[in-house]
């Protein structure tokens, strides 16, 4: 490989990182402000689930579609129109969110539009990931857009606390019209290598519209690799994690140590930046003795740590944990990633993208629906329990499917 296209790939892979930083910033916003948000309108654990699901059944029913937009019409097209359309939500959110109803249907939509966000970027990184360094490009990708998911909650607490939730949208909606700015400044214009190294559509799949085009499409990519259904189950139960940690791990820091909105964003924002400290420093081993070994040994810290929240008997004890958890995912994550890059063709990235991604959305829809059902009547501490056993199951299935052959 020239020099050239050695500096392109870098640079193309930090290009991608800033811009989706500046969205991710915008995400973390919003994720952490709409359950609280939610639980203030309505006082339910139960609807606090079904409007941040209504997200994901949306997000599941356009993972598809989006995949194959993006290898037809090309991904910084689709990434810049996403762009435009969530920030347009932002200000939605800002000045008509005032009642469930309402609510209801803006995270529908939202997670319609949020799709077309995360396939072109998730590809662009695929795209500009050298052969023998997938895992290492996932870190660097990880690492770097983690300080959204960092810094996001404590800035969605504290504005909360300074004036009212409602100014995180419009604080959404400041990072999301960055990132549109700077997708036109940095892709606006691609280079000529940097136009070879991003794949296009040529020799990929060319289905019409029909009903049955889920189940073909779903079929095709089981079919495509061995590993690649195994990696479906195991990205549904990290995202199940991520959707309580999310969703209710500030809720019950609140209920359960009487934090205020602050404290909860600054105990969010610390697991994250546990969780994006690890990120390079893992897909570096990975690419050096294996990824199955990290990956099982993640979901076994998530295991061990999710038990002990489980079992806090003071707040101190309850954030240790909580930090240890949140770190568990950055054992995960570039593992299950970088195998998916090394085992579909480039021309499909896209397209097996979009199917891939729907586990995603599954555990995050799934996760708050079930989650704010058993804690409105079990209590919150109930989902740390149940995160324990999930995470069980994806260490010994992991270790039984990935050990006996290298990944």
């Amino acid at each position: 490989m020239n020099l050239e296209k050695k500096l392109t790939l870098f640079s193309g892979i930090l290009k991608t990182t800033i811009i989706s930083t500046l969205v991710i910033f915008a995400l973390a916003i919003y994720e952490f402000a709409l359950p609280i948000f939610t639980e203030g309108q309505t006082e339910s654990y139960a609807f606090v689930g079904l409007i941040v699901s209504l997200v994901y059944v949306a997000s599941f029913l356009a993972e598809i579609p989006a995949g194959l937009a993006v290898d037809k019409y090309g991904r910084v097209k689709i990434l810049l129109i996403s762009l435009f359309a969530l920030s347009m939500f932002a200000l939605a959110y800002f000045f008509f969110a005032n009642n469930v109803p309402l609510l209801a249907i803006l995270s529908l939509i939202f997670g319609f539009v949020e799709v077309a966000f995360w396939v072109p970027s998730t590809v662009l990184i695929r795209d500009f990931s050298p052969r023998k360094m997938v895992s290492q490009a996932e870190g660097i990708y990880f690492s770097i857009s983690q300080l959204g998911w960092v810094a996001g909650p404590v800035l969605a607490g504290l504005l909360a606390t300074i004036f009212s939730l409602r100014f995180n949208f419009l604080a959404m909606f400041g990072f999301l019209a960055a990132a549109l700015i700077a997708t036109l400044l940095v892709f606006g214009r691609k280079t000529k290598t940097e136009k070879e190294l991003i794949r296009r559509e040529e020799g990929g799949h060319k289905h019409k519209a029909r009903l049955t085009l889920l189940y073909t499409i779903f079929k095709e990519f089981i079919q495509l690799h061995k590993h690649t259904k195994h990696l479906y189950v195991l990205c549904f139960i990290l995202h199940f994690w991520l959707a309580i940690e999310w969703a209710f791990v500030p809720l019950a820091s609140i209920e359960l140590w009487h934090f205020n909105e602050f404290g909860a964003g600054i105990l969010l924002s610390a697991m994250m930046a546990g969780e994006g400290a690890l990120y390079f420093s893992s897909g570096y081993v990975m690419d050096k003795i294996g990824k199955r070994y990290i990956i099982t040994s993640g979901f076994l810290l998530l295991f061990a740590a999710t038990y002990f929240m489980f079992l806090s008997n003071s707040w101190q004890m309850f954030v240790l944990f909580a930090l240890l958890a949140g770190a568990a995912v950055s054992w995960v994550m570039p593992g299950i990633e970088a195998t998916l890059t090394e085992i579909v063709p480039s021309n499909l990235y896209g397209e097996m993208s979009g199917v891939f991604d729907t586990s995603k959305d599954l555990g995050l829809l799934i996760g708050p629906l079930f989650g704010g059902v058993l804690a409105s009547y079990f209590g919150v501490n109930i989902l740390f329990i149940t995160i324990t056993i999930l995470a069980g199951f994806a260490a010994l299935y992991s270790g039984a499917i990935f050990w006996p052959k290298k990944v």
